[in-house]
């Protein structure tokens, strides 16, 4: 019956560098094709000194433009900038929770001051398919229609120019991305010889063509949520794994030399140890990219960590807490285990327990629905158990709950989120993970206080039920 079916449309194949496919035919025309070799779209030759002449001002211009973007959306706090003198030649990492730390970070480090930097450029390790063509593309699909414009800009030059240098992640990897390595490197290989059989059907199913008359080059027609699969190599045969792992080690290899020589030059390096944003809260294990570069620098590079704490349940712009920590100078040498505890220990005592993290503990244990009485006052007591029982522990902790008339303002805006956003579980389960990693090594936290078992039957308070305003952003 497959036989039957329409084919799908022969049209030419373009890759990611924009250029046609090799021996890209109609089925029934395949020749046979030698082994293609190229140098990868995200791995120009390296150029890892400082930015200079037109590149640098305009490498200058966009990433005062990002940076200053992210801090008119965000209320950036910064604590202990004493450790910034630190941060010339260092890696510096921290956690990653969205996709603004980037310019979080960039924009701690830079200092700009207009068109000037008071501190030093850093180098970013930024994903390798922020590079591709067509990446906004993929980004933007479920932004607001406006921006969809910005879906074919190229970026990679402009990323650049801004210093991001590329590193490929292999959980990450797209199938997509795979199957176009293994038509580069070996020709257009028969789909069954590469993947296993249930995906070969999958492909067949998708583009209406029986299985064995499958090739790379249709595969790479399939549609997107077949090809934007992660876990890639997962959908690999075992012969096809083995056959395409040296050309994987070599890429990865060379993408950490270049990180390599950024920090022999004595440049600041960003890297975000976990590899990706947290979809769950947790810290995840930092990735082999930490351990390999601080053993195979030439000079041992400082670690300094820094810890990103987002406070989103207020009115107005969300706010953030970054804390900078001493550097890590006896991290090399080490083995990776320990390597990763250390620096993981370090990143999670800098993560400031904040409003929003106590007010999503309470809520996930003691719900007191829309309407409930007095929840201000009760998430205002708790708030200063928990501070206190912090201070006892010296766990860091925003500085809003130090003082007491602030303490009292959070705990109000935080019981009007609550009320007007009943249905925002995944946000609290998400923020409560972030408060149990920062607690977890001291356990006895405080157990929130029971709401009165009369408190539905109350007539509801006056403070929480009105209509909400429009915020100016002041609170």
């Amino acid at each position: 019956m497959r036989d039957l079916l329409p084919a799908a449309p022969q049209t030419p194949l373009l890759l990611r560098d924009g250029r046609p496919a090799p021996d890209s035919k109609p089925a029934g025309e395949h020749g046979t094709t030698p082994a293609v070799r190229r140098r990868d779209v995200a791995s120009p030759p390296p150029d890892n000194g400082p930015s200079t002449g037109l590149r640098y001002w305009g490498g200058a211009l966009l990433g005062t433009l990002i940076v200053r973007s992210a801090q008119l959306a965000l209320r950036i706090e910064v604590l202990g900038k004493e450790h910034l003198r630190h941060a010339h030649g260092a890696l510096v990492v921290s956690n990653h929770r969205r996709d603004t730390d980037g310019p979080i970070v960039g924009g701690i480090l830079l200092q700009p001051r207009g068109l000037r930097f008071q501190g030093q450029e850093p180098f970013y390790a930024a994903r390798e398919d922020l590079f591709r063509p067509g990446f906004l593309g993929q980004y933007l699909q479920d932004y607001p229609k406006p921006l969809h414009v910005l879906r074919h800009t190229p970026i990679a030059r402009a990323l650049r120019a801004m210093q991001f240098r590329p590193l490929r992640r292999i959980p990450e990897y797209s199938l997509g991305e795979l199957l176009e390595d293994f038509l580069l490197q070996f020709g257009d290989l028969p789909l069954e010889e590469v993947l296993q059989p249930a995906w070969v059907e999958r492909f067949a199913a998708a583009l209406r063509r029986p299985p064995t008359a499958l090739r790379l080059s249709d595969a790479l027609r399939a549609p997107p949520e077949l090809r934007y699969q992660t876990q890639a190599f997962r959908r690999l045969r075992r012969h096809a794994l083995r056959r395409i792992a040296p050309y994987q080690r070599q890429v990865i290899a060379r993408q950490l030399r270049d990180l390599t020589e950024v920090l022999d030059l004595g440049q600041s390096l960003y890297l975000a140890p976990e590899g990706g944003i947290s979809m769950d809260g947790h810290f995840h294990r930092p990735r082999q990219a930490l351990h390999y570069l601080l053993n195979a620098s030439r000079r041992t590079p400082p670690v300094l960590p820094l810890g990103i704490s987002y406070d989103p349940l207020h009115p107005g712009r969300t706010r953030v807490i970054v804390r900078i920590g001493e550097p890590l100078c006896e991290l090399a040498g080490l083995s990776r285990r320990e390597t990763d505890l250390r620096t993981s220990q370090a990143i999670r005592r800098l993560w400031s327990i904040n409003a929003s993290h106590l007010a999503a503990h309470y809520a996930l244990r003691r719900p007191a629905g829309p309407g409930s009485p007095k929840l201000a006052r009760r998430l205002d007591l708790w708030f200063a158990a928990v501070t206190e029982w912090a201070r006892a522990r010296d766990l860091p902790l925003d500085p809003l709950l130090l003082d007491a008339q602030q303490r009292r303002k959070r705990a109000r805006q935080c019981a009007r989120w609550l009320q007007r956003h009943p249905h925002c579980r995944d946000r609290l389960l998400y923020l409560d993970r972030e408060l149990a990693a920062v607690t977890e090594a001291e356990p006895g936290l405080p157990a929130p206080a029971p709401a009165p078992a009369h408190a539905r039957a109350l007539a509801p308070d006056p403070e929480f039920t009105r209509p909400p305003q429009e915020s100016n952003g002041s609170e």
